[in-house]
């Protein structure tokens, strides 16, 4: 289920785990494909990968949250976002957003970079700037995300 490097300062939690407790990690967490985490990630970096869940928080200063990956909330200092994400709440100084998320409500001290067309609803942030993500090609690939 997990690998530690504490030399490294590297949790990494193997693909289809299921964590059911809290994980708080002095460095960075790397999660595999489809993990499921009942609790909260807790730790300096958090990387997820295509198709996680966390039911509870993120916390930490850098998050990059994997394509399909659903999410209660995320605090931190920067977020990116990628493809197809389903999420609550962001907090961060900076956010990053990419195409088809659907997030509902994102705070940023800074700014917020939507790249491509997703649904969000409430944004506050210093700038927020939004780019179109025409003739790109991946507008047919909407379908791998499953639920």
């Amino acid at each position: 289920m997990f690998i530690v490097d504490k030399g490294k300062g590297v949790t990494i939690v193997k693909n289809g785990s299921v964590v059911t407790r809290h994980l708080r990690f002095d460095g960075r967490v790397i999660a595999g494909l489809n993990v499921i985490f009942w609790g909260n990630i807790e730790a300096k970096e958090v990387y997820t990968s295509k198709g996680c869940v966390v039911m509870g928080d993120i916390v930490c200063d850098k998050a990059i949250i994997g394509a399909c990956t659903r999410f209660n909330r995320i605090v931190a200092e920067d977020v990116l976002i990628q493809s197809r994400c389903v999420g609550g709440f962001v907090k961060a100084k900076r956010v990053k957003i990419a195409d088809g998320c659907v997030i509902k409500e994102v705070e940023a001290d800074e700014e917020i970079l939507i790249d491509g067309n997703s649904k969000l609803g409430k944004l506050n942030a210093k700038r927020i700037l939004a780019r179109d993500f025409k003739g790109s090609g991946r507008e047919a690939k909407h379908s791998q995300c499953k639920g």
